[in-house]
């Protein structure tokens, strides 16, 4: 299954930077459709390892990981929708970008330096459009630390490398082992569809 919509924010015009991470995500994509659920695609193993924030169940039935900017509207969206599955065994992984506004670093770090992150990232969206900078609700740190930007950065690195054009991003694995990649915030109809199919990837 794969899905496409638009209802994504455009981050930025993608340096060129990104272009070998994009070139090994292509070849391992070409890859994962014979992958066995029990072997993690290169690409998935990328996300694993990166720095994200869980959110939902603790003891997870079905993973996503999402790419997401802390004033991007559709990602406040997506979290609003997403909270109704937490109770059927769902964890979202987010990886934080920062690159919507000038705030979004700020927030960012403010919710990854956070001695809760997934509290931290709950504030920001229960409190959203209340600050004068529009979006998240979290105040930002002044000056992101470089451990940050550096987090920061390698997110965005792997979203290039995805091929998202903005936030949100969605990748999953599904119990077939198959990878899958969706630009944007689906539909509630479709919500469910890609839910449910999402597994939970070894480690």
């Amino acid at each position: 299954m794969q899905w496409l919509a638009k209802r994504w924010c455009s981050a930025c015009l993608w340096p060129a930077a990104a272009v070998s991470l994009a070139a090994v995500l292509a070849v391992a994509n070409a890859q994962v459709s014979q992958t066995p659920v029990s072997q993690t695609p290169a690409p998935l193993l990328a996300l694993q390892q990166a720095h994200w924030v869980a959110q939902g169940s603790a003891r997870p039935r079905h993973v996503l990981y999402i790419f997401i900017d802390a004033n991007c509207p559709y990602c406040h969206e997506l979290w609003i929708a997403l909270q109704a599955y937490y109770r059927d065994g769902l964890q979202v992984r987010d990886l934080f970008v920062g690159v919507i506004a000038p705030s979004s670093p700020g927030k960012a770090a403010a919710i990854l330096d956070a001695p809760d992150p997934a509290a931290a990232l709950r504030e920001d969206e229960l409190h959203w459009g209340s600050r004068s900078d529009g979006g998240g609700g979290i105040a930002p740190v002044a000056q992101p630390s470089a451990a940050d930007a550096a987090v920061l950065a390698h997110n965005l690195a792997l979203m290039q490398g995805f091929g998202f054009p903005g936030t949100p991003g969605v990748v999953y694995l599904d119990a077939r082992g198959q990878l899958h990649v969706l630009e944007g915030s689906p539909g509630q109809d479709q919500l469910s569809q890609i839910v449910q199919a999402a597994a939970v990837p070894s480690s």
